[in-house]
C-alpha cells in the first residue's frame, strides 16, 4: 500500500502538472494524500490529494484540493463486477465525451459547456503502471468541490427542489447527444463506438456477473414478501404483472434487463448510467436550499434510452406519496429542459422539424416502454440505502469477498426488513398502475 501511496504523491502528481495547463509554470511544494472511510465504494477507493503548489515566475504559493479515484479488489473481484468496462468507459466520458460535447456547444455559440456540470478535471488515464500495480488500471483526477460549498445530498429521498435540479441537468447532457445527431451524426457515432457495452447478457450468457446474482435476489425478495403478505397485491392488474415477473423471468432477471439496453436511431442518448442521489453532489444557499448540481461517478454509463437514467433516479429517490403527487410535473420539467436546451443550442423554435420526435407526446410513450428498467435497479439499491451502517458494512463485506456466498444472499434478501419490503413493492405497484410492466 505504501508504493501505491508514494507513486500517487509523486508519479501521478507529476503527471497532473505536465498535462493540465492550469499547472503551468507550477511546482509541488508539498502534497498530502488521505483516504476518508466515508469515500470508500463498493469497486472504487477514493483519496483526497491536497497539493501545495508554488508558481516558479512570482512565487506564490496555493493549495489545490483534489480527489483520486482509483480502482479496488483483486484480479476475480474486477472480473466479476466488470470493472474492466465500468472504469474504460469512465475515463472515456472525462477524457472524450465531455471535451467533445464542449467543442460542439461552443461551435453552436450556446455558453452551455458539459464540463461545468461536473467537477474540474485534471487527469483521465489509464493503462499499466508497473510502480503502482501489475494489474490494469485508471486514473481519474478531479477537484475536490467540498471548499466551494458542494456536499451529498438527503441519503434516500429527495424532495421536489432537489429532484428538479437533478432532471434539469440530466436533460441538458441528454440533449447534447439529439444536438449532435442532429447536426453531426458522424461526430455522435464516434463517440459512442468508444463506448464498451456493459450488457447483462452477451453471445447468450450472463455479462454481468455480480449483477446478475443481484437482480435475482432482489427479485427473490420480492416474491417471498408478497407470498408472505398477499394483501400487497391489491389488484389483479399488480398481481398478473408479478406472476408474469415471476413465471417468465424468474432468477434469469438479466433476460429481463437486456432488453431495456435495446439502441433506439432516435431516442438513444450517451447515458450517465447511474443517476442516482448517491452520484451528485449539490450546493445550498443560506437556507440551506439546493441550488446547484454536479455529476460524478459514470462508470455505468451506456448509450441506451434516456429513460434509463430517469426511472432509476425517480423510482430510487422518490417516496411512494410523492410519486403519486409530483411524478407527472418532474417528467414535464426534464421534458421542458431538454426541449429548451435543444432549441438554444440548434437556435430553433420548438416547432422546427427537427425536434418532431423529442416532443412530449412522443417522448412520453417512450419513456413507458423503458422505465420499468429504473424500478428493477431500484429493488437492488433500495435495501442497502435504507439499511442500517452496519448492515451495509457487513452486506459490502460479503459482496468483496464473495458475491456467491450464503452471507451475501442473507444480507440482500433480509437487510432493512420489512420496511424495505414494503418500499420495493411499492416501486413495483406505482410500475404497474403506470403500465410500464406491460412491457414483459
Amino acid at each position: 500500500m505504501e508504493a501505491k501511496v508514494n507513486y500517487i504523491k509523486t508519479r501521478l502528481v507529476q503527471q497532473v502538472l505536465t498535462s493540465h495547463e492550469s499547472f503551468r509554470g507550477m511546482e509541488v511544494v508539498h502534497s498530502d494524500l488521505h483516504t476518508p472511510k466515508h469515500l470508500d465504494g463498493f469497486m472504487s477507493a477514493i483519496h483526497q490529494l491536497t497539493l501545495t503548489v508554488r508558481h516558479s515566475a512570482s512565487g506564490e504559493t496555493s493549495t489545490v484540493p483534489l480527489l483520486v479515484k482509483v480502482m479496488k479488489g483483486d484480479e476475480l473481484f474486477r472480473k466479476q463486477n466488470l470493472a474492466h468496462v465500468l472504469f474504460p468507459n469512465e475515463i472515456n466520458i472525462y477524457a472524450n465525451v465531455l471535451p467533445q460535447f464542449d467543442a460542439f456547444l461552443a461551435e453552436a455559440g450556446s455558453e452551455l459547456r458539459a464540463t461545468r456540470w461536473c467537477p474540474r478535471v485534471y487527469l483521465s488515464t489509464m493503462g499499466q503502471f508497473r510502480e503502482y500495480s501489475e494489474l490494469f488500471e485508471t486514473f481519474l483526477v478531479m477537484e475536490n468541490v467540498t471548499p466551494r460549498g458542494f456536499r451529498t445530498g438527503p441519503r434516500l429521498d429527495l424532495d421536489e427542489a432537489h429532484l428538479t435540479l437533478m432532471v434539469e441537468i440530466i436533460a441538458r447532457y441528454h440533449a447534447c447527444s439529439y444536438a449532435l445527431r442532429i447536426k453531426d451524426p458522424p461526430a455522435l457515432d464516434r463517440l459512442v463506438e468508444r463506448i464498451v457495452p456493459l450488457n447483462f447478457l452477451q453471445d447468450g450468457k450472463v455479462f454481468f456477473e455480480s449483477y446478475d446474482v443481484v437482480f435475482r435476489l432482489a427479485a427473490e425478495r420480492l416474491f417471498a414478501y408478497v407470498d408472505a403478505v398477499p394483501a400487497e397485491l391489491d389488484s389483479e392488474r399488480f398481481r398478473q404483472h408479478v406472476h408474469t415477473l415471476r413465471t417468465k423471468y424468474g432468477p434469469n432477471q438479466s433476460e429481463l434487463m437486456q432488453k431495456f439496453l435495446h439502441r433506439d436511431p432516435t431516442y438513444s442518448v450517451i447515458l450517465h448510467g447511474d443517476y442516482n442521489r448517491n452520484n451528485v453532489l449539490f450546493r445550498y444557499d443560506d437556507g440551506q436550499r439546493p441550488v446547484e448540481v454536479l455529476m460524478i461517478d459514470f462508470q455505468e454509463n451506456r448509450y441506451g434510452s434516456p429513460a434509463l437514467d430517469l426511472s432509476f433516479l425517480m423510482y430510487m429517490n422518490m417516496t411512494p406519496e410523492l410519486r403519486e403527487r409530483f411524478w407527472e410535473e418532474l417528467l414535464r420539467r426534464y421534458h421542458r429542459q431538454l426541449m429548451g436546451t435543444l432549441c438554444a443550442v440548434l437556435h430553433c423554435e420548438e416547432s422546427d422539424p427537427r425536434l418532431e420526435p423529442y416532443r412530449e407526446a412522443s417522448f412520453r410513450a417512450h419513456f413507458a416502454r423503458f422505465a420499468l428498467y429504473g424500478a428493477m435497479v431500484a429493488l437492488n439499491f433500495i435495501p442497502s440505502m435504507m439499511s442500517s451502517e452496519e448492515e451495509v458494512i457487513e452486506v459490502s463485506g460479503y459482496f468483496e469477498q464473495d458475491i456467491h456466498c450464503e452471507g451475501f444472499r442473507r444480507c440482500a434478501l433480509a437487510m432493512g426488513g420489512d420496511v424495505v419490503n414494503r418500499r420495493i413493492t411499492a416501486v413495483m405497484r406505482h410500475a404497474s398502475n403506470m403500465g410500464y410492466m406491460d412491457v414483459m
